[in-house]
């Protein structure tokens, strides 16, 4: 018969803290291809992004919204606060690509906007904001639309971050 000895109950209660570490850190994930992005590039999903955004919002969890490899054609959004979810990581392997007719943006005067939100991490990706074309509009002084002009703004953003995103 086996005794027991005390660094083996040691080693059990370890592993039991271990365990309930883990169940309690645990991250709902989103990813955008559930909701209908298309990594082809010409695809606009911009209504993807932003129902996968209002999932991981109104989570009371962790959360993370997965963009996977490709390229992702968006219009201008606004991410906007009030969520419940205590942390949201925007985990990005593909690229986020705007349209290529800077007109399409219209007035907004961003392309990407997030706004009123605690705890948002943004991790990889590339950013394809498609702006050498309005830059030579803007050059030749034609009558080019003013809007636009900024990538990503962050508004009353705290507990956030921009990691290894170009």
């Amino acid at each position: 018969m086996m005794k027991l000895t005390r660094p083996f109950h040691g080693i059990i209660l370890i592993l039991f803290v271990m365990l309930a570490i883990n169940s309690t850190s645990a991250t709902t994930k989103y990813n955008v291809l559930s909701f209908g992005a298309k990594p082809n590039g010409k695809t606009d999903s911009t209504k993807a992004f932003l129902m996968a955004w209002e999932a991981a919002c109104s989570s009371a969890d962790t959360t993370m919204i997965y963009v996977p490899k490709g390229r992702y054609l968006l219009g201008s959004m606004a991410f906007k606060g009030g969520c419940k979810s205590p942390q949201i990581t925007i985990r990005i392997d593909g690229t986020l690509v705007a349209p290529q007719d800077y007109r399409v943006l219209g007035k907004s005067t961003d392309w990407l906007n997030f706004e009123g939100v605690n705890g948002v991490s943004i991790l990889g990706g590339a950013l394809d904001a498609k702006g050498p074309s309005l830059w030579a509009c803007k050059a030749s002084h034609s009558n080019c639309p003013s809007g636009a002009t900024v990538v990503i703004i962050f508004h009353f953003l705290y507990d956030s971050r921009l990691h290894n995103t170009i």
